[in-house]
């Protein structure tokens, strides 16, 4: 089911840990509510402005999920207001600039803007997480 013109249920829910683990992360009325919104507030605008499609690896994890990946108690990610991305053809040092350029520039309320990099055995990977509130958002951004 589409959220909006560029984002799916399917994305929402989507996660390689939670199939293979078999873990259920489907969303509740509640949550697809706040998919939708995160979505038509902060996430299409950017789709559009930047022009190139979201490879998103996490957005939505159920409590289970959320445990298993190691993810924090409180995150956005449970709640939906959270995804881990790069955008298609970016680093995602580029895709970290190019979004915060365009959330400062289109004044688009945002939570937390973080360029996170994880290596394990030689191998690094990067992504960009990007979170949003209904209110109260703290217009962060910073580097892991």
């Amino acid at each position: 089911m589409k959220l909006t013109e560029n984002f799916t249920t399917q994305e929402v829910t989507r996660s390689d840990t939670a199939q293979r683990l078999k873990i259920d992360n489907c969303l509740s009325i509640e949550i697809l509510d706040n998919a939708y919104c995160f979505a038509k507030a902060v996430l299409q605008p950017l789709r559009e402005k930047i022009g190139l499609p979201f490879l998103i690896s996490s957005w939505y994890r159920s409590k289970a999920l959320n445990t298993a990946v190691g993810g924090t108690l409180n995150s956005a990610h449970t709640r939906a207001t959270a995804i881990d991305f790069t955008v298609s053809g970016l680093s995602a040092r580029q895709t970290y600039e190019i979004v915060l350029e365009t959330l400062k520039t289109l004044h688009i309320p945002f939570d937390q803007l973080i360029f996170e990099s994880f290596t394990k055995d030689g191998q690094t990977t990067e992504w960009v997480h990007l979170s949003w509130e209904r209110e109260g958002n703290r217009f962060e951004n910073f580097e892991l």
